[in-house]
């Protein structure tokens, strides 16, 4: 694969045709593309550091919780809790597993889990780094450009949270690595390194099985070129990919959690209105666009491109067209899982980020950053740039003065799902859905103007580069150091999204500190059930379950389908329990969460409680 300047010009007969650009590249570096080397490495840690501080305990009672109890599982510590919701895929808990050796502390192992997903992001720099020395950079620059990439929002803000987003990116990242080097030379060993790849990349999330098909697909093409390379990858892709997507959804199953992520795709696709899927086809590409800088333009058209060449130049099916593959395939489902009318219109808990979802589709759009800014490096053509100002001033315009009117711009945001956009999470409005004016077109100044702020550093960042025309060394130095303050900008607004999320949804619940008390004082020989029917209005009862199962630790918390046939000494659940009442028991006074109470049945415990004070008073008969 090799970018040029000119994004007509043939591609070289030599079947590794960056190594002469990358080599005379190198011969003509100053200190300067060195030092930013280190400078950007540093930079990109100390900002996911910058995150990652501010993650204290779990925000995501599914996301985080669920995978936190499958590495406990794994670990051999047993299962307390079977956590609740659609299921996760195992690979990111596997590699948090070890917590669990050194500490049951449920604190103490978030934050290690947390400092663990800092150390794959970096990591991911190098593999990145590598795969981008094929687009005609020398190995600092595309350090340079790895580490730019991984010190933007949309890669730093996922920092913040315990779930498989860094592992399914560095994954992503060691695959499309693979990919290029069984390209350059199609071998079988290397055949079957990509393979293996591939199928790590498929264990990592149920939404990489799209790009596992990519990889399969693109396998069966290599036979043009390689019979016996995409017979060899094909034997070991298929049986061991099959076996990442199947064990995943098994594990779920076994741990009583059912796996029902996607089931709604196909239903969405074929049955919402055009309209309802447009607005969310540009949503999401406006959010993409404005949190990569318009940079993902770019790397869109560079990847046209460089598909065109690959079809109809080389008459092959090369690695960006692999890239072009998982694009669409992620597309489709994420377009496909938020295209209905009711995530955008109907729901009670209105959200803004169901309208711009981001997470699906970031690590695909992250390697086009990559791939444009790169080629912006070496030196893009004018009309390249130009053409991605024009399409990012179309999609801007669309958006501004169609979408936004009609969006709730007031709702519910998520950092994690739409971390590309958090460095403007200070201009969203504080209205309600009541007092909010709907179909106020966006300006500088009212309360819709997240959409236009956010949008102009894009259009003028694209509007400089056209106007620059392709930069030398000193404007790729120049434009680095840009990026770099940007990227650092950005992360640092960011933290204002995430520290305010962790407030909402994160911290200790009293009720878990209460119980593990009790259970400290008591030799850990106290039993706990959870009341499943227990509805008190103020969360959903899966996330309690979850989250006071994480907490209540080392204790082995059930969960009761009829807390009045329990038999456990501590029963959590509503406040109100009339046959519980009936039966002598009693709340501990004062101790809440969730709208959650923990009832004592009658015995010693009761006994011991109530001589101390610690529970409500008898209600008078």
């Amino acid at each position: 694969m090799t970018v040029s300047a000119d994004p007509g010009a043939t591609a070289a007969s030599d079947p590794h045709p960056h190594r002469a650009t990358v080599e005379g590249a190198a011969r003509g570096l100053g200190p300067l593309w060195r030092w930013g080397a280190v400078v950007s490495v540093v930079l990109a840690l100390t900002l996911h550091v910058v995150i990652a501080w501010g993650a204290r305990t779990p925000s995501f009672a599914f996301d985080e919780i669920a995978l936190l109890q499958y590495s406990k599982f794994l670990s051999g510590a047993g299962m307390p809790t079977p956590p609740r919701g659609a299921g996760y895929f195992p690979a990111w808990s596997v590699i948090m597993a070890p917590i669990w050796w050194f500490t049951s502390n449920p604190a103490v192992a978030y934050r290690v889990a947390i400092a663990l997903g800092v150390i794959a992001a970096i990591v991911t720099i190098w593999p990145l780094s590598r795969a981008i020395t094929r687009v005609g950079l020398s190995t600092p620059q595309s350090v340079v450009v790895a580490s730019l990439v991984m010190s933007m929002p949309a890669r730093t803000v996922q920092t913040g949270y315990v779930t498989s987003e860094k592992l399914l990116f560095l994954a992503l990242a060691w695959t499309i690595l693979a990919a290029l080097r069984l390209w350059e030379r199609p071998t079988v060993p290397r055949a079957v390194v990509f393979a293996i790849a591939a199928a790590v990349l498929t264990s990592t999330h149920s939404r990489a099985a799209v790009l596992l098909i990519a990889c399969a697909i693109w396998l069966l093409c290599l036979a043009i070129r390689s019979w016996k390379a995409s017979l060899a990858g094909l034997v070991v892709l298929l049986p061991i990919g099959y076996l990442a997507f199947w064990s995943g959804g098994l594990l779920n199953q076994y741990l009583g959690g059912g796996f029902s992520q996607g089931e709604k795709l196909l239903g969405n696709l074929l049955g919402s209105r055009p309209s309802i899927i447009l607005r969310v086809i540009i949503g999401q590409s406006w959010e993409q666009t404005v949190g990569s800088l318009g940079l993902v333009v770019v790397g869109l058209v560079v990847m046209l491109v460089l598909v065109w060449r690959e079809l109809r130049r080389e008459h092959a099916i090369g690695p960006v067209c692999l890239i072009a593959a998982m694009l669409l395939g992620v597309v489709v489902l994420s377009v496909g899982q938020w295209s209905n009318e009711t995530a955008l219109y109907l729901a009670s808990w209105r959200r803004l980020d169901a309208w711009l979802y981001g997470r699906y589709l970031d690590p695909v759009t992250a390697l086009l950053v990559a791939l444009g800014l790169a080629a912006i490096v070496r030196g893009l053509s004018r009309r390249v740039l130009a053409a991605a100002l024009v399409l990012t001033a179309g999609l801007v315009g669309v958006t501004v003065l169609w979408l936004a009117p009609g969006a709730p711009t007031w709702g519910y945001v998520t950092p994690a799902h739409i971390p590309a956009v958090m460095p403007w999470f200070s201009t969203l409005p504080t209205a309600t859905a009541e007092t909010w004016q709907w179909g106020l077109v966006p300006s500088l100044t009212n309360e819709n103007r997240f959409w236009l702020l956010a949008s102009i550093p894009a259009l003028l960042l694209l509007a400089a580069l056209t106007g620059a025309g392709r930069l030398g060394r000193r404007g790729g130095e120049v434009l680095v150091a840009v990026l770099m303050v940007l990227a650092s900008v950005g992360t640092i607004a960011s933290t204002r999204a995430t520290d305010h999320f962790q407030q909402l949804e994160g911290g200790h619940p009293v009720l878990a500190d209460e119980i593990n008390r009790l259970e400290a004082e008591h030799d850990g020989e106290l039993t706990v059930d959870f009341d499943r029917f227990c509805t008190p209005g103020l969360s959903n009862n899966a996330v309690v379950q979850n989250t006071l199962a994480y907490w209540i630790s080392p204790t082995t918390m059930d969960v009761s389908m009829d807390r009045n046939t329990s038999q456990a000494q501590i029963v959590l659940g509503c406040d109100i329990w009339p046959e519980g009442s009936a039966k002598g028991a009693r709340m501990i006074s004062g101790v809440e969460s969730y709208g959650y109470h923990a009832w004592i049945m009658p015995g010693p415990l009761l006994d011991e409680l109530d001589a101390q004070g610690r529970l409500e008073p008898v209600a008078a008969s």
